[in-house]
């Protein structure tokens, strides 16, 4: 592929095409991309030959033969040698906050106990900061309960050990660091029932700690969490998610600071132009004494940069089912006795998703088990009994597991369906603890992304990077491949989740991470496909993902990302 600036492309000006789409009477494009295969994503799946930008806008569509209107001597012409042009890609659940917190320290995304244990010992040798810090602990390595603060005393015990677990929900501490947090036998648990720290059989703490809250009170106190702190980790992965094509995000929970901090770091960085994304925020809500409206509506009126501002409501209902605190119609088939209520109770919920519809609010939720989805179906329902008619964007987030009496629902009641694409493979998680927990064939039906769809949901794509069940990810083009193949590379050998029926089309799975997921974010009028008048958010990928192997989709390179006519990536440049 070659970039270069045309001074003068006659033949181009000699030519029209009746059927080229262009808003713009004078020739004054700032870029063209021609001889391409563009595909729009719009309404009518059109592909395109040739695109061209002015300022941060889509101004022509078509074919080469039509850019006579809009191209002139200043225009940067990019010749794309037949390559794919896509919609920038849209993850509809982050976490950017929480991944400039977490994703720092020593990588320990592994399988193996020893290597485990290893990667850690290598990096207490190497790293000389006075807090220990890591993250990506899975729960596969130890097949004897949690690892323990024991075990990381042998290697470090001077310094507080803090170790993030691969879903965000947990973390494996010292006793050095439970000692500078003032945690002993007899400190209550922070959320009884729901975020705690195990304890061994004389009641004294582990060094395992469930959920936020808990671990929140061990982390603020072995480091200085300050928004600089977060600051440092996302200046340091924006361009990395630029870097695969993406140019929008929903962070679906800003964690570590207060979130009036967090916004005010978002807008302060969209101010001086220094976001390669656009953002868009919730009130995250996982406290029933709260009331979410209130807080969202005093979020909104402070910030409302088109580049980054709040405008839902992110409900927490239930957890994971690890942790035995994911809600299930059918209960728990290795607990049948554990009943884990909602995190917020099933009356609050209602009421306030209600309350919220009536001014124009959308909610979304986490809910991981088919519980939680229920209450949030039935949260929307009541919505649309009580109030008027309006385009209601709500979601229910994750959605691992949906009983089939409510697959239906997500048509009826114009609910979205989001996940993420990396998870939807029969990994080493859902192998070791879902299998337990749920039983092989309710795990079997996880993910049911094919059947929402086909009953006429629409579905959409989000990482929730930088947490997983069991890998960390954040690249679109595995979500696509894993929502289509039903498997992840490296593991091709394990038989796809649900068998190859549970995959969905390749078309299907890049519209979830494109138009559908900017209907998500509630900026499909601006985004999500490239049609005139929309932002100039795109992609150019080395491979056509409709004319590959779906399984050689993660394969394929990002060759530039442009954001509102400014190119964040380009490959050419490295």
């Amino acid at each position: 592929m070659s970039r270069f600036l045309f001074l003068l492309i006659a033949v181009l000006f000699t030519l029209q095409n009746a059927n080229a789409v262009s808003n713009r009477l004078n020739p004054t494009a700032d870029f063209a991309l021609i001889n391409g295969k563009i595909h729009t994503m719009d309404a009518n799946s059109t592909v395109a030959e040739a695109i061209a930008v002015e300022a941060d806008e889509i101004v022509y569509v078509g074919g080469a033969d039509g850019l006579r209107n809009v191209i002139g001597i200043g225009t940067e012409v990019i010749d794309l040698e037949g390559k794919m042009v896509l919609p920038g890609f849209v993850d509809a659940h982050t976490h950017a906050f929480a991944g400039g917190l977490i994703m720092k320290g020593v990588d320990l995304q592994s399988d193996d106990a020893a290597e485990v244990m290893e990667l850690f010992r290598d990096w207490v040798a190497e790293t000389k900061e006075d807090v220990v810090i890591g993250y990506g602990v899975r729960f596969t390595p130890w097949k004897d309960g949690n690892p323990t603060a024991a075990m990381l005393d042998e290697i470090e015990s001077e310094r507080p050990v803090y170790l993030w677990a691969i879903d965000g929900h947990a973390a494996w501490v010292n006793s050095k660091a439970l000692e500078i947090a003032g945690i002993d036998k007899d400190t209550p648990d922070t959320v009884p029932g729901f975020s705690f720290f195990e304890r061994d059989a004389d009641g004294n703490p582990t060094g395992w700690v469930v959920e936020l809250p808990a671990q929140m009170q061990v982390f603020t106190k072995v480091l200085d969490v300050t928004p600089e702190y977060s600051l440092s980790g996302i200046n340091e992965w924006f361009p990395r998610f630029a870097a695969v094509g993406v140019t929008a995000v929903q962070d679906l929970g800003i964690q570590g600071m207060g979130q009036e901090e967090g916004f005010a770091m978002l807008d302060a960085l969209a101010k001086t132009g220094k976001l390669p994304l656009r953002i868009r925020g919730v009130y995250y809500w996982n406290d029933g004494d709260i009331d979410p409206i209130a807080e969202l509506q005093k979020l909104t009126a402070q910030f409302n940069h088109p580049l980054a501002r709040p405008d839902k409501i992110k409900i927490n209902i239930d957890g994971g089912d690890d942790k035995w605190n994911a809600l299930y119609v059918d209960g728990y088939a290795d607990k049948p006795g554990v009943k884990p209520q909602p995190i917020i109770p099933r009356e609050t919920i209602i009421d306030a998703v209600v309350r919220a519809d009536a001014l124009g609010i959308d909610s979304v939720c986490h809910c991981f088990g088919d519980g939680a989805v229920r209450i949030m179906l039935d949260a929307v329902e009541a919505a649309i009994k009580s109030n008027s008619p309006r385009e209601r964007r709500m979601v229910v987030s994750h959605g691992n597991s949906v009983h089939k009496d409510d697959i239906p629902r997500f048509s009826e009641l114009n609910v979205i369906w989001d996940s993420s694409g990396a998870w939807m493979s029969y990994d080493p998680t859902l192998q070791a603890i879902s299998d337990v927990r749920l039983g092989k064939q309710r795990v079997q039906e996880m993910f049911p992304m094919a059947k929402v769809a086909k009953s006429g949901g629409l579905v959409s794509l989000g990482s929730d990077w930088p947490v997983s069940g069991w890998i960390s990810e954040y690249r679109p083009l595995v979500a696509i491949e894993v929502a289509v193949t039903r498997t992840l590379d490296g593991r091709k050998e394990v038989p796809p989740l649900g068998g190859t029926a549970a995959g969905v089309s390749v078309d299907t799975a890049i519209r979830a991470a494109t138009i559908n997921a900017a209907y998500n974010l509630n900026m499909d009028s601006k985004i999500g496909s490239l049609e005139v008048g929309k932002k100039a958010d795109l992609v150019v990928l080395s491979e056509n993902l409709y004319e590959i192997d779906p399984n050689d989709i993660s394969e394929v390179k990002v060759l530039y990302t442009m954001m509102g006519g400014s190119l964040t990536y380009d490959s050419t440049s490295e």
